[in-house]
């Protein structure tokens, strides 16, 4: 036998075990053997018929492995099988989203029979831009009467009620109710969701080229920065991103108003344009 590659403290312990091999006794080579396994001293007695203490005292005379150079032994294994499993994980979720389609990591998990948690551990970050992120169930909780009590809620606060005023007693926790995206999606929009509250909206300032983006010129220029091996693929960099290389493009919001959510619009970019090179 020979120890793992890399455990240094292992090596030298065989070293020593080699190196004594013509006085060893071939019982003593078995205890030896057995204790580079991880057989404790209480389990090499057993078999031998001997004291854990006669053990440990026939290991070190005849140039055994010490405790501490089983445990770091154990320890390099259980490393090297680790990245084995990681890496295992990673080629897997690889194949799966070898066509380029975005997916959550649940929807791999089922492809792949791995756990969700090794999945979102070992996705390959060359490919963070195809993970979509699945919506809380804390958005699905909320009936259509429960949102328009937490907007009714807000107009408490701020009148004329803004999607920013919104927003940010959202996240101060002065109003508990469903994010923005979950609003649009149920109601189609902040009007539409205000007016049936009984609630004045406040105006949504927006540009007038904006409205005259189809959803396949929305799509397109989403799926260019998805893309851009440059910027990450987070929705809160899209913006910064325009600014720079698409300065007409739609902005954040936009995109937002349109298809509801940030992963609605990665799934619909990414399958708009098929397989990338």
């Amino acid at each position: 036998m020979c120890c793992l590659s890399g455990d240094g403290a292992a090596e030298r312990g065989w070293t020593v075990a080699k190196s004594s091999s013509s006085d060893t006794p071939p019982h003593v080579a078995d205890m030896i053997e057995r204790r580079w396994r991880g057989d404790t001293l209480s389990e090499i007695g057993a078999a031998h018929g001997l004291t854990r203490e006669r053990i440990r005292q026939l290991l070190k005379k005849h140039g055994g492995p010490t405790g501490q150079d089983v445990r770091e032994r154990r320890e390099a294994r259980d490393l090297e099988e680790q990245r084995k499993r990681e890496a295992a994980v990673a080629a897997a979720v690889r194949d799966a989203l070898d066509q380029r389609t975005a997916k959550t990591v649940v929807e791999v998990a089922e492809v792949t029979g791995f756990d969700s948690a090794d999945v979102s551990k070992n996705w390959p970050q060359d490919l963070d831009y195809l993970r979509l992120h699945a919506p809380g169930n804390y958005d699905y909780q909320w009936s259509d009467e429960a949102i328009l009590d937490a907007i009714r809620e807000a107009a408490l606060y701020e009148f004329p009620l803004t999607t920013k005023d919104y927003g940010e007693l959202l996240s101060q926790g002065q109003v508990q109710g469903p994010s923005m995206p979950r609003i649009w999606q149920r109601f189609g929009s902040w009007t539409s969701a205000c007016e049936a509250a009984g609630v004045v909206p406040g105006k949504t300032m927006r540009s007038h080229y904006e409205s005259r983006w189809s959803d396949d010129d929305l799509l397109q220029i989403a799926r260019q920065y998805l893309l851009d091996p440059n910027v990450p693929t987070s929705a809160r960099y899209f913006d910064e991103w325009r600014r720079t290389v698409a300065p007409d493009g739609p902005s954040f919001q936009t995109l937002r108003n349109r298809f509801g959510s940030w992963t609605e619009v990665k799934r619909r970019a990414l399958a708009q344009g098929g397989q990338t090179t």
